[in-house]
């Protein structure tokens, strides 16, 4: 089982009154700090930055009015994947990323504790070396097998719509930020 969701109590409340400045502030600065290219918008890191406060501003009213915050198009770009492959990606504008990175600074409090101690990516405090010195305890524990798989193209074919209900079961209150829908609902 991928998480401990039986294990743990969840109780959260809305999530609008902690959309502060300073929340803004340190998703803008995590996204400044992966850098990035400029969306659809051209918008870049930079020109966002030049009128930070009234940028995080505007932006933090949206996050908090309910259906005011609407995501851009993403820009669209082939990068190589290798054997003269290539990958879709889609790059989202500097503001939308800041909106995500807000949402995940809310949420990722509330929902690491339901993951299983196993599972190591994309985890806030785990990297790859946690995750091969895991596998070594197991191989010294009698295990035997390893199972790599890759789904082809996961990402890109995600069924947003039947994770909805599972989003709901976890979440045990109605969200005032309808923010499921804004980035990752039909369309």
């Amino acid at each position: 089982m991928f998480c401990r969701v039986n294990r743990l109590k969840l109780k959260v409340h809305s999530l609008t009154g902690r959309i502060t400045p300073p929340l803004m502030y340190q998703a803008f600065r995590n996204v400044k700090r992966n850098r990035g290219a400029a969306g659809i918008d051209k918008v870049s890191i930079r020109m966002f930055e030049a009128n930070l406060q009234d940028n995080l501003d505007a932006l933090m009213r949206e996050l908090k009015t309910r259906d005011a915050f609407q995501p851009k198009p993403l820009r669209r770009v082939l990068i190589p994947k290798g054997k003269g492959k290539m990958r879709p990606l889609g790059i989202p504008a500097v503001r939308d990323r800041i909106a995500q990175e807000v949402l995940r600074l809310l949420l990722s409090p509330i929902f690491e504790p339901l993951f299983h101690e196993n599972s190591f990516g994309f985890r806030p405090g785990r990297n790859c070396h946690q995750a091969l010195e895991r596998v070594l305890g197991l191989w010294h524990e009698g295990y035997r097998v390893v199972l790599d798989a890759d789904i082809q193209g996961f990402f890109d074919n995600i069924p947003h719509l039947g994770l909805w209900p599972v989003w709901q079961m976890w979440w045990p209150m109605e969200i005032s930020l309808d923010w499921w829908n804004v980035f990752y609902g039909p369309g």
